[in-house]
C-alpha cells in the first residue's frame, strides 16, 4: 500500500514539474518544448519500472502521529510483574486478563488484491487499446496501394532533400481513412485519402507536415505517451502533460512546414480545410494533418504568428534537459519513503532473563507471536508470554502510526488533485468558450486574410489612432487599404495637413494616386481650399505645387480647383506663367471739379 502511495506522489512531483517547465518556456520554440515534454513523460516510465532493478533508497519518514489513545490506555491500565517468582496460576491469569487492544490492523491479503485490480484494470484497458492502433495499422498499410503518381513522388523527394532525411518512406493510399497520417521508424509509411491526392496542389504542405513527424520519431513519442496514460491513468497531471506533448508534436511540424517555404497563409487555408476531417486519435495510433478541433484555433493562430519562435532543438538544450531530467529523476525513483516510528530491539528467546522491573508492555518490540514460541518449544513462562504480547501491540500501533500518515498524504493528495483537476477543467471551458466565439464569428478567414494582406495589430492600432473615422472599420477594409500601401505614416501626413477624419475609401483614393501629406501642405499654402476630392483630382492629372504657386504669383486666383486643372490639360505650364505680369489694379475715378458742378454758381 505504501509503495502505491509513494508512486501516485512521485507521479504527481513530475508531471507537475514538467508542467511548470513547459509554462516558464512559453516563449522557446514548439520544439525545444516538445522535447521537455517528452522527458517528463520518459521519466515517469522509467520511475515505473526502475525498481525492479535498481537499488532502493529508503528513508524514514516522521512520525505524524504518537501512540494511538487506545494503546495508551491499555497500556496505562497493565499491571506490572514485580517479580519472577510470582506464582504460574496468578500470573497466567493476568496475562489472560490483558485487555485485547487493537490500534491498528495491517491490510489484509484481500485488501492489498483488491487495490492492485483496481489499478491494474484501467491500465490494462488502455494498453489493450494501444495494441489494437498499433494492429490497425499493420491492417492499413496491408490493404493499402503504392501511389505512383509523379507530381506526390516529387514532392517527397524535395522534403526529404530539404530536411536532410535519407531513409526510405513509403507512399501509399487507401480509402479507408479521411485525412493523411504517418507512422513508424525504420521503414515509415506516410498514407494518404484519395481527397488528398486529388489535392495535388497541397502535395508540399501535406508531405511536409508527415516527413517532419517522421524525422522527429514522433510516432515513437506518441507511443511513449500512451503507456505513460496507462501506467499512471489515475493522475490527472500525466493526462493533461501527454495532451501538451501531442499539441508540441503537432506545432513542431508545423513550423518545420513553414521552414520548407510553405506560405504561411496557405498552410492555414489547409488546417481548417482538413480539420472536419479529423481521424479518430484513440484506436489510431499515428499522427495526421488534420488538427483537432480542440487545437484548430491555436495551431492556426500560431502559423500567421510572424513572431513565433519556430527553431529546432539545439544539441546543448537538449543534452542539458535530459542530465538535468536524469539528476532529478534518480534519486526521485529510488527514494523509499517507510513508516516512521523508532523500533528496539528485543532480546533473542535463547536469552535466560527478562528485565521484570519494566512493564510487559515494554519487555520485546519484536517477539515472535505466540502460537510459534509454543510450538517451538520454548519455555512459555509468564514472562515470555507476555512479552509475546506486548510485541504483538507495539507492532499493531506502529502499522496504525504508519497508515495514519499515509492516510494523511493520501488525502492531502487527493485534495490537491481535485484542485488542479478543477482548474484545468475551468481552463479548458475557457478556451472552447473562446475557440466556439472565434469559429461561430468567422473571424478566422478574417485573420487569414488580414494577414496575407500583412495586417498586425500594431497596424489597426496606429491607424485608429490617427484617423478616428476607421475605429468601427471591419478587417477587410484594412486589408484592402494595405494591400494598396497606406501605412500609418502616409495618414498621419494626411493628417498634419488638415486631413484627419478620413474613411478607408478615402484615404485608399488618396494613395492611389500619390497624394501625400507635402503635396496636400503646399496646395493650401498656395491657396487651394482644403477639399480632399479637389486635392486628388490636381494629383491625378499631375498638377504639380509650382504650377498652382506660379498661378498664384502671376496674380490670378488659385482658389478654383477645375479652373487650374483646366489650364493644365490646355498645356499651360509654369513657365509660361512666369513673365505673365499680374493686371494692374482698376484705376481710381477722378475727384469731382466743383467748376464742373451744373448746381455751382
Amino acid at each position: 500500500m505504501h509503495v502505491l502511495i509513494a508512486i501516485a506522489f512521485k507521479s504527481l512531483f513530475i508531471a507537475g514539474l514538467t508542467l511548470g517547465l513547459l509554462t516558464l518556456m512559453k516563449h522557446r520554440s514548439a520544439a525545444e518544448r516538445s522535447w521537455v515534454a517528452h522527458i517528463g513523460l520518459l521519466a515517469l516510465i522509467i520511475m515505473a519500472f526502475a525498481p525492479i532493478v535498481t537499488p532502493s533508497w529508503n528513508v524514514e519518514a516522521p512520525a505524524l502521529m504518537g501512540r494511538a489513545p487506545a494503546a495508551e490506555a491499555a497500556v496505562q491500565g497493565s499491571p506490572r510483574i514485580d517479580s519472577a517468582a510470582s506464582a504460574p496460576v496468578a500470573s497466567i491469569s493476568a496475562a489472560r486478563s490483558l485487555p485485547d487492544v487493537q490500534t491498528g490492523a495491517r491490510p489484509s491479503l484481500s485488501t492489498v488484491a483488491t487495490v492492485t485490480a483496481l489499478y491494474a484494470v484501467p491500465a490494462a484497458i488502455l494498453l489493450f487499446i494501444t495494441f489494437l492502433a498499433l494492429a490497425r495499422l499493420i491492417a492499413l498499410r496491408a490493404r493499402a496501394d503504392v501511389l505512383v503518381d509523379g507530381h506526390w513522388l516529387s514532392a517527397l523527394a524535395r522534403a526529404q532533400r530539404r530536411m536532410g532525411f535519407k531513409h526510405g518512406t513509403a507512399l501509399l493510399t487507401s480509402n479507408e481513412l479521411s485525412s493523411p497520417i504517418s507512422w513508424g521508424l525504420m521503414r515509415p509509411v506516410i498514407l494518404l485519402n484519395e481527397r488528398a491526392v486529388e489535392a495535388s496542389d497541397e502535395a508540399e504542405a501535406i508531405i511536409a507536415h508527415e516527413l517532419a513527424h517522421v524525422a522527429r520519431m514522433d510516432w515513437v513519442k506518441l507511443l511513449l505517451a500512451r503507456v505513460a496514460t496507462a501506467l499512471f491513468w489515475f493522475n490527472p497531471f500525466v493526462w493533461v502533460l501527454a495532451r501538451e506533448a501531442h499539441q508540441l508534436r503537432e506545432e513542431a511540424a508545423d513550423d518545420a512546414v513553414l521552414a520548407a517555404d510553405i506560405v504561411d497563409t496557405d498552410y492555414a487555408q489547409l488546417l481548417v480545410g482538413v480539420a472536419r476531417h479529423e481521424c479518430p486519435g484513440l484506436l489510431l495510433g499515428a499522427h495526421g494533418v488534420a488538427p483537432s478541433r480542440s487545437s484548430l484555433a491555436r495551431r492556426v493562430a500560431r502559423v500567421l504568428d510572424g513572431k513565433s519562435v519556430r527553431g529546432p532543438v539545439a544539441r546543448s538544450f537538449a543534452i542539458g534537459v535530459f542530465v538535468g531530467a536524469l539528476l532529478i529523476a534518480a534519486p526521485l525513483t529510488a527514494l523509499n519513503l517507510t513508516p516512521g516510528g523508532g523500533s528496539k530491539k528485543s532480546p533473542a528467546l535463547g536469552e535466560a532473563a527478562v528485565d521484570v522491573s519494566k512493564p510487559y508492555y515494554e519487555a520485546s518490540e519484536t517477539a515472535t507471536d505466540l502460537p510459534h514460541i509454543i510450538a517451538s518449544g520454548v519455555s512459555t513462562s509468564v514472562e515470555t508470554v507476555k512479552a509475546a504480547v506486548a510485541a504483538d501491540k507495539a507492532d499493531a500501533a506502529r502499522d496504525a502510526s504508519g497508515e495514519a500518515v499515509a492516510a494523511s498524504l493520501a488525502d492531502a493528495d487527493r485534495v490537491r488533485t481535485h484542485a488542479l483537476a478543477d482548474a484545468a477543467k475551468a481552463t479548458r471551458q475557457a478556451q472552447n468558450a473562446v475557440r466556439v466565439k472565434v469559429l461561430s464569428d468567422g473571424r478566422i478567414d478574417q485573420i487569414i486574410e488580414m494577414k496575407a494582406a500583412g495586417v498586425e495589430p500594431g497596424y489597426v492600432y496606429a491607424m485608429r489612432v490617427v484617423q478616428p473615422r476607421l475605429r468601427n472599420v471591419g478587417a477587410a477594409n484594412f486589408a484592402g487599404m494595405r494591400s494598396i500601401g497606406v501605412t500609418p505614416q502616409f495618414a498621419r501626413d494626411l493628417a498634419a495637413a488638415g486631413f484627419n477624419n478620413l474613411d478607408a475609401s478615402q484615404l485608399s483614393e488618396a494613395r492611389a494616386v500619390g497624394l501625400t501629406g507635402d503635396y496636400a501642405k503646399a496646395l493650401a499654402q498656395a491657396g487651394v481650399p482644403l477639399d480632399l476630392r479637389d486635392y486628388v483630382q490636381l494629383r491625378a492629372v499631375g498638377v504639380p505645387v509650382s504650377f498652382v504657386q506660379s498661378i498664384r504669383r502671376s496674380g490670378h486666383s488659385a482658389s478654383n480647383p477645375d479652373k487650374i486643372v483646366e489650364m493644365w490639360a490646355v498645356g499651360v505650364r509654369p513657365h509660361d506663367l512666369r513673365g505673365v505680369p499680374s493686371p494692374p489694379p482698376p484705376p481710381a475715378p477722378p475727384p469731382a471739379d466743383p467748376d464742373d458742378d451744373p448746381d455751382g454758381g
